[in-house]
């Protein structure tokens, strides 16, 4: 299978999105190559950016075009990326350049989150291994199954979900990523319209490159468990939920190929704070302040002359 990266963005984030390649090019290694869309024209060493055709706050539009283009460059499959999420340490090249297409190829699947299962998050559906990484098969019953969270696509099926949505969801500013994923994992009613159905995601335990990060996540998530159970047994319901909302960070990380931070570095323009404490207590203050120094609503930025 030959992958590329995908990273959609807008004007106004355009700093966050090359930091977002910034950070894969220095933790991802021979990484495929990366397209940015719904930016101006952008060349550097990290990607390049595709035609932008419309408006970026049509991000649905934007990333119809950009994976229309990517195919007929003559890629078959694609990371799809946002802006705002940043691999939160070293990631796994093998798997994500060579073992992770092949899966995808072999179940025949339309798409593979790298936010998985596990490591203190529910799991919905059938989890089983392939080539030696779990997986888990979404329900088709579940609404986050299109999630944007990074994740491997068919190119194909990414198509036909985005024009599904392209002709179903008309107003600009109705068709953002929160759209993508709510509309779309929806299940439609009429058998003939095109649902996708072999969802997947990564499911614990699945490999990581950091030994120390996979040590220091599962010895917060311990601690953790046995806090938040003293305090319970101690105060209550309400001294159980106050303890667990300070080790809610911990659960924020999936440590995979591709380490992942729930809803990433950002939050309605605003540092994440979940991000915040990740850095605090997973020892990457220097990532915190790199990130904290951006603006996203400027468009000029310092990585960009690199």
């Amino acid at each position: 299978m030959n992958p590329c990266i995908l990273i959609p963005s807008h004007v106004g984030y355009r700093s966050l999105a090359i930091f977002t390649a910034s950070q894969i090019d220095r933790c991802w290694k021979d990484h495929p190559p990366i397209f940015f869309c719904g930016l101006d024209q952008l060349k550097q060493k990290d990607g390049v950016s595709l035609l932008r055709h419309r408006d970026s706050v049509n991000w649905i539009g934007i990333a119809l075009d950009a994976v229309r283009e990517v195919r007929q460059r003559g890629f078959e499959v694609v990371y799809l990326i946002l802006d705002d999420h940043p691999p939160m340490g070293l990631c796994r090249d093998d798997i994500l350049n060579y073992v992770l297409p092949e899966i995808l190829q072999r179940l025949g699947a339309d798409n593979i989150s790298l936010f998985g299962s596990g490591q203190g998050r529910g799991i919905e559906g059938r989890v089983f291994r392939e080539s030696s990484i779990g997986i888990e098969r979404l329900p088709e019953s579940y609404l986050w199954r299109y999630s944007l969270h990074p994740g491997l696509w068919s190119c194909k099926s990414l198509q036909d979900l985005l024009e599904l949505l392209d002709s179903e969801i008309l107003t600009d500013d109705s068709r953002s990523p929160w759209a993508f994923e709510r509309v779309g994992g929806k299940r439609t009613a009429g058998e003939s319209e095109k649902v996708l159905t072999q969802c997947y995601r990564l499911a614990s335990p699945v490999p990581m490159a950091s030994q120390v990060e996979r040590t220091v996540g599962s010895l917060y998530r311990l601690f953790g468990g046995i806090a938040r159970s003293v305090a319970g047994a101690i105060g209550g319901p309400k001294a159980w939920n106050r303890v667990s909302q300070q080790f809610d960070f911990v659960h924020h990380f999936f440590g995979g190929p591709y380490p992942i931070l729930w809803r990433g570095v950002m939050e309605k323009g605003r540092l994440n704070p979940a991000f915040q404490s990740h850095g605090r207590y997973f020892f990457k203050r220097d990532l915190l302040a790199v990130a904290a120094s951006l603006s996203v609503n400027n468009v000029v930025s310092s990585l960009e002359k690199k």
